[in-house]
C-alpha cells in the first residue's frame, strides 16, 4: 500500500490531472459562494459553474489520455491552460462580483476551451482519426466557446 502511494505521488500525469481538478474545484466553490452572495448575477455565475465543471472534467481526461499516448507537450499545455483559466475565474469571483469582472471570467472559460482544444489536438495527432472521445472533446470546445460568448453579455 505504501509503495503504491509513493509511486502515485511521483506520477507526473497524476499531478497534472490534480492541478486541473484542484484549481477547477476551488474556482467552482468560489463561484457557488459568489452566486449565493450576488444574486443579480446568479444566472451568469451558473453558466461559469457549468463551464468549469465540463471543462475541468474533459481537460482532466484529455491530459490523462495524452500522457498515456506519450504526448507530453499537449498534456502540459492543456493542464496549464485549464489551471490558468480556473485561476482567472477564481480571482475574478473573490471579493464580490460586478459586471466588469465577467471579462476575466469569460477569458477563463475561453482558456478552458483552448486547453480542451490543445488536448484534443494531441489525441488526434496520435490516433489520426475521429473517435467518440475526440467528437466529445470537439462538442465541449464549442460549448465552452458559446458559454464564453454568453458571459460577454454581462459586460457593460
Amino acid at each position: 500500500m505504501t509503495e503504491v502511494l509513493a509511486q502515485r505521488l511521483r506520477s507526473t500525469r497524476g499531478w497534472l490531472v490534480g492541478v486541473v481538478v484542484g484549481t477547477g474545484a476551488v474556482a467552482w466553490i468560489s463561484i457557488a459562494w459568489a452566486s449565493g452572495r450576488d444574486l443579480e448575477y446568479a444566472g451568469h455565475l451558473g453558466v461559469v459553474g457549468v463551464a468549469l465543471t465540463i471543462g475541468s472534467v474533459e481537460v482532466s481526461y484529455l491530459v490523462w489520455r495524452n500522457w498515456a499516448l506519450e504526448q507530453r507537450g499537449p498534456a502540459y499545455g492543456a493542464a496549464g491552460g485549464a489551471g490558468v483559466g480556473s485561476l482567472l475565474i477564481l480571482g475574478s469571483s473573490l471579493g464580490g462580483v460586478e459586471a466588469g469582472r465577467f471579462v476575466a471570467m469569460a477569458t477563463g472559460v475561453g482558456l478552458l476551451g483552448i486547453a480542451t482544444a490543445v488536448g484534443l489536438l494531441g489525441i488526434y495527432r496520435v490516433t489520426g482519426k475521429s473517435t467518440a472521445g475526440t467528437a466529445t472533446a470537439m462538442v465541449i470546445v464549442l460549448a465552452l466557446a458559446y458559454f464564453a460568448s454568453v458571459l460577454w453579455a454581462a459586460v457593460p
